[in-house]
């Protein structure tokens, strides 16, 4: 998330990976780097119902993998083509195929252009600018963060993006075409899944040279997306309008790192009455150490607000979370890691109804 917009647009999903990627393939300009992930969390009771990885909600051992390669070539002098196929294996969400096997899926995946100081073009799967632009600078933790946001798991197909970045100045945007069954972040009605008619979004930012201990960073961004009149029986989403801002300041790997984001997504349905908007608050205090110990906290609030429901699940609502997590990276390649989420006077009546308890977890991931 420290990187400029326009080297994400070039690497987006290798950003947790890219310290360790392999160039397995490097002749005349043309390389093609690999790397991946395998990971296992003992997750608490509590963990375990907010995951989904058992029936019982038992304690439970997740073990997951990811494996994804970035590909580049020259096309002339000053342009060169890109790509990047990223895949979970068996991911620590627990889920499987509908023959009980362990799940593959796509992450990431995604082909453009990069024009050099005249910005990048790529189109694929991949979350929009409002997630790459502002919302991510908060997404800092495992397991038990993003409460506040909107997006986090908004990867959608059939996605086109821009990027230019220059003199501190970040620009993105994109476009997201027809699409059916496609994650949205918020739909509660549909479980969070909805057909597409078109999506896009712009993010704008501006990040300082370093003062004091890191560099200033403030973002906003405007996303929309409009749902198809064919969806399935029981959604009547019509749209969405999504608001984001952050100030970040520092670096999550050395020194402090301070984050402060807000976030709405209101949603417009076919029968107005149901029209409500989801918002959110995610601040973040951090310290990572020399030596690889890195320590985060900070307070999420999320608010369910129905324009005219006043009761049910989806009546006005709120979630407030404390999470907490310590890492420490052993070496470049092996890191082992504490997380906890907190609850901090959420409404029963919410509609994700796990985060009134307390959950925990404990990780080793080996990266390559």
């Amino acid at each position: 998330m420290k990187k400029s917009l326009l080297a994400l647009a070039v690497a987006t999903a290798a950003i947790s990976s890219a310290a360790s990627a392999a160039v397995v393939y490097d002749k005349d300009g043309t390389t093609v780097e690999m790397y991946g992930r395998v990971q296992s969390v003992l997750y608490s009771t509590q963990a375990s119902e907010a995951m989904g990885s058992n029936s019982y909600y038992d304690n439970s051992l997740q073990t997951s993998g990811r494996l994804g390669f970035n590909l580049r070539t020259p096309l002339t002098d000053n342009i060169a083509a890109f790509a990047n196929a990223e895949w979970d294996v068996a991911d620590n969400d627990g889920t499987r195929d509908d023959n009980g096997d362990d799940s593959f899926s796509a992450r990431y995946l995604f082909v453009g252009a990069d024009f050099g100081k005249f910005g990048a073009l790529q189109a694929g799967r991949f979350e929009d600018a409002v997630y790459q632009g502002v919302t991510s600078y908060t997404d800092v933790y495992e397991d038990w963060g993003c409460y506040g946001q909107l997006g986090d798991g908004d990867k959608r197909d059939g996605m086109i993006m821009y990027s230019w970045s220059g003199y501190g100045v970040d620009f993105m945007a994109t476009y997201g075409t027809a699409k059916d069954k496609q994650n949205v972040d918020g739909a509660w009605y549909s479980e969070e899944e909805l057909d597409i008619d078109n999506s896009y979004s712009v993010a704008l930012g501006y990040t300082s040279p370093d003062v004091l201990f890191g560099p200033i960073s403030v973002r906003v961004a405007y996303g929309a997306a409009n749902f198809q009149d064919d969806v399935r029986a029981n959604t009547t989403y019509d749209k969405y309008d999504q608001y984001a801002a952050v100030l970040s300041w520092g670096s999550t790997e050395v020194g402090p790192y301070l984050a402060a984001m807000y976030n709405v997504r209101d949603f417009s349905m076919k029968n107005s009455s149901l029209d409500y908007k989801v918002q959110g608050v995610e601040a973040v205090l951090g310290y990572g150490f020399e030596n690889g110990v890195s320590i985060l906290t900070g307070y999420q609030w999320l608010n369910n607000d129905p324009d005219n429901v006043k009761s049910s699940a989806y009546a006005d609502a709120d979630a407030h979370i404390v999470p907490v997590y310590v890492n420490y990276g052993i070496t470049p390649n092996f890191n082992v890691w504490a997380e906890a989420r907190f609850d901090a006077g959420s409404d029963d009546n919410f509609v994700d109804d796990t985060l009134t308890e307390n959950a925990y977890s404990v990780g080793a991931r080996y990266t390559f």
